[in-house]
Formats: C-alpha cells, sequence, structure tokens
C-alpha cells in the first residue's frame, strides 16, 4: 500500500503505508518503469487527483490498483494535523487518509485509463503543434530578413533545412491526431454526444475529455466552470488551460459551422449583451455572447459525463 505525491518536474514522494518508509523518484518514464518492475506483489497507489497522469497509467498498466482524492481534502487533513506544506508531508497526509478515511477514495476504473491515454496524447499533441508553429513564424522572419541581405536563391539555400524541420513537425501533427481520434473513439462521451457536433472534432473532444478526465469529481457545475476558467476573478489564475483552449476551439467551430443549437444562441447572446450594455463595443458584445455559450455547452456536457460515470 502506497501513497504518493506527484509533482511538476520534482521527485515523486512515495510513502509505503504499512512499512513507514519514504522514497522519492524522479518525475520520468524511465524512473517510473524501474520503480514498478522492482516490486515484487500487485499493490494499491493513492494519489491526489489532477496529476501524475503518466504513473497512474504505468501503476494500471502493470496490475496495481490506483485511487485518488483530491488535493483540497489532502490539504485540509495536513492543516488540521498541524504539518508544513511539503511534498514529503503530502505523501505522508494521503497515508493516514488511507487508514482513516478510506471511503474518500476513488478507485480508477477502465474508462478512467482511457481518459488518462487522452490526457497525455493530448499534452503530446499541444506540445507539437506549439512547437511547429513557433517555427513557422521563426521561418517567416528570418525569410524576411535574409531577404534585405542576400539574393533569393541563396535565402532559398539557407532555409531549406527549417523546411524539412517544419514537414517533420507536421507530419507528427498528423500522426497525433490520428492517434487522438482512436483514442476518443474509445469514450462514451464522445461516441453518444460529441461526435454529432459539427464543429467539435476528435482534438476539441480531447481537449475536454482530457482536460477534466472524471466529470463526477466536480460536485456542479460551477466548480468546473472554475476549472475552466469561467468564472471571472482576479484570483482564477489556476484555472485548467487546456480545458480553456478546447472551450474557444468548440465556440469557433459551431460559429462557423453554424452548428444549431449552439449557434442561434450564440446569435441571442450577441442581441441581449448588445441591448443591455449600449456603451459596449462590438468586439466586447461579441467576446461575452461567445463565453455565455461556452459556459451553457461546458454544464451541459458535464452533465453527460456525470450520467455515463454514473
Amino acid at each position: 500500500m502506497y501513497s504518493v505525491d506527484w509533482a511538476v518536474r520534482k521527485k515523486f514522494q512515495i510513502y509505503n503505508v504499512e512499512k513507514d518508509e519514504l522514497t522519492n523518484i524522479s518525475p520520468t518514464r524511465d524512473a517510473f518503469d524501474k520503480f514498478f518492475s522492482n516490486l515484487s506483489d500487485k499493490g494499491s497507489f493513492y494519489i491526489e487527483e489532477g496529476g501524475g497522469d503518466t504513473f497512474k497509467l504505468l501503476a494500471l498498466k502493470h496490475k496495481h490498483q490506483v485511487f485518488t482524492i483530491s488535493g483540497k481534502k489532502v490539504k485540509e487533513h495536513r492543516e488540521k494535523l498541524g504539518l508544513l506544506e511539503n511534498d514529503e508531508n503530502s505523501a505522508k497526509v494521503i497515508g493516514i487518509l488511507v487508514i482513516e478515511q478510506p471511503q474518500e477514495f476513488y478507485e480508477y476504473q477502465e474508462l478512467d485509463a482511457t481518459h488518462l491515454k487522452i490526457a497525455i496524447c493530448y499534452k503530446e499533441y499541444c506540445k507539437i503543434v506549439k512547437d511547429s508553429t513557433c517555427k513557422k513564424n521563426q521561418l517567416y522572419a528570418l525569410e524576411n530578413r535574409l531577404e534585405l541581405l542576400t539574393s533569393k536563391k541563396e535565402v532559398k539555400k539557407i532555409i531549406s533545412a527549417r523546411k524539412e524541420t517544419i514537414k517533420a513537425l507536421n507530419k507528427e501533427v498528423s500522426s497525433m491526431n490520428s492517434q487522438l481520434l482512436r483514442l476518443v473513439k474509445k469514450s462514451p462521451l464522445w461516441i453518444n454526444y460529441l461526435k454529432d457536433i459539427k464543429g467539435v472534432g476528435p482534438v476539441t473532444a480531447a481537449g475536454i475529455i482530457g482536460s477534466v478526465r472524471r466529470f463526477s469529481r466536480f460536485p456542479n457545475k460551477y466548480s468546473i466552470r472554475h476549472f475552466a476558467g469561467m468564472i471571472t476573478k482576479k484570483d482564477n489564475s489556476s484555472y485548467n488551460r487546456y480545458l480553456k483552449s478546447a472551450l474557444y476551439n468548440f465556440i469557433e467551430g459551431i460559429i462557423k459551422r453554424r452548428t444549431q443549437p449552439w449557434r442561434e444562441l450564440y446569435d441571442k447572446m450577441k442581441v441581449y449583451y448588445k441591448e443591455k450594455h449600449l456603451d459596449w463595443k462590438p468586439g466586447k458584445v461579441n467576446a461575452y455572447a461567445k463565453k455565455a455559450v461556452q459556459t451553457k455547452f461546458l454544464d451541459w456536457v458535464w452533465n453527460k459525463g456525470v450520467q455515463i460515470e454514473n
């Protein structure tokens, strides 16, 4: 029985609850594989929700059980015990909760494993797209500068290698797109609902499913709105940027494809905000109309996701 505190770019703290032993491993695939290969028996891993995706997926792959708990509950219990906030204490607090409040943990199922795969694949897809876009912009700027310094023939020669790099990245994007479609097709949310919405392709669906992972971990629609950055607050800087990006792709897609009933709602909201705020400029009216539709769509998706999981 192990409790785990995951971290971004920091070592994972792994606490053996039964032996009262704490160890740490590097947050890399090789380190995770080595750790699981050295375990002689199948065990149970208890970890905070929301991160450590690769570790969770590998634990499941090695036939271990994975249980999760919200970070908020871990924080509250740590403060109740009067412990300092650090990774070692967090791992131990999760271990204490395993003994004292086992009912607070959720056991990962087959659908959760699918959503973990989607989450990992989508993040990699976003990295490749960002890298490709960045290199295209750099190439465009370089080409413009070089044209001032040398002949077009020399410019073509200089940038040819960079163009090959961009072509290779475009192939990676296409390959990842295919992988996302293969994974998303296994999700009931895609099969029963999202695939029939014009403007919501597998990439947008993967962004939603992979960012949320488990819809029922959000107690109400307001909590998932906050998670998606749909609630405007000065201190709401911890929203999930992948989900917000997916919702942006959704709204642009349904406007372009004139997808009903979402496009009709968007048009109505534009009229509503324009009449209510006569001093607003068209850009602000449009932004608020888009956000209203995104929020309604998120509520709808959350409701359908919870129904599937229950």
